[in-house]
């Protein structure tokens, strides 16, 4: 059980992350590969320990400061979120456009960036280094985590929005996995109630208005989607 169990949660890394994760024989590809939602929220505390860590250390010592949320950023996106940054600025290219829901998804697949994508990434960027100078090292952790519960809740609500592709991979869903995923929340429980709840609530709100939005902008979600909500949540 624990050999599958590590399997899956190995399988989840190499999924979500530029982590070298190499993993021999794998048996039931395509049901191993829909139940790595489960442990979406386990790799969360991996960045989030990383940005942190450099918040802790800008706070003992300030000198450094810039040196430190630089490199709390250049690797954790590098490992963890520039797979994600990718699919918000897809999403901003594709959701901004004012066309058809089969242009936008041309737009999505592309991958090209655009002067939506090169604005509000930009802004976006701009925004993560000011909390990562100005909040407690919980406030990065609790977003981690919850960041990829994110993107379970938004496969609970969502169909995928084409019959090919990385999100379509992961359907059906089951709703099951929603339910399980939230063990891995709970530990955060213990650091604060009151930020735990407000996560939870701000994570199911916004998983639900991206599902919408989605919805009507694309027709389900895709890949870029999901990663883009990640970083939005």
């Amino acid at each position: 059980m624990w050999k599958e169990l590590l399997t899956d949660f190995l399988l989840t890394l190499s999924f979500i992350s530029r982590l070298p994760v190499k993993i021999k024989n794998i048996d039931e590809w395509e049901k191993r590969i829909r139940r790595i939602p489960i442990y979406f929220p386990a790799i969360g505390y991996i960045p989030g320990a990383i940005y942190s860590f450099a918040i802790v250390l800008t706070n003992s010592l300030s000198a450094y400061k810039l040196l430190f949320v630089f490199g709390a950023m250049a690797i954790g996106y590098y490992f963890f979120d520039l797979f994600h940054f990718d699919g918000l600025l897809d999403m901003f290219d594709g959701f901004l456009n004012q066309s058809n829901k089969e242009r936008r998804l041309e737009i999505m697949a592309k991958g090209d960036v655009g002067p939506f994508a090169v604005f509000y990434g930009m802004l976006y960027v701009l925004l993560f280094y000011q909390l990562m100078s100005t909040l407690d090292w919980q406030a990065f952790l609790f977003a981690s985590v919850f960041g990829r519960y994110e993107m379970v809740l938004l496969l609970t609500f969502s169909k995928p929005a084409k019959p090919k592709g990385l999100g379509a991979m992961l359907f059906p869903y089951n709703k099951h996995y929603t339910v399980y995923s939230m063990l891995f929340l709970t530990p955060l429980i213990f650091i604060s109630p009151l930020m735990f709840f407000i996560s939870l609530t701000l994570t199911i709100t916004m998983a639900y208005l991206i599902s919408r939005v989605s919805e009507i902008k694309i027709g389900g979600i895709t890949g870029d989607v999901l990663g883009g909500s990640c970083l939005i949540s």
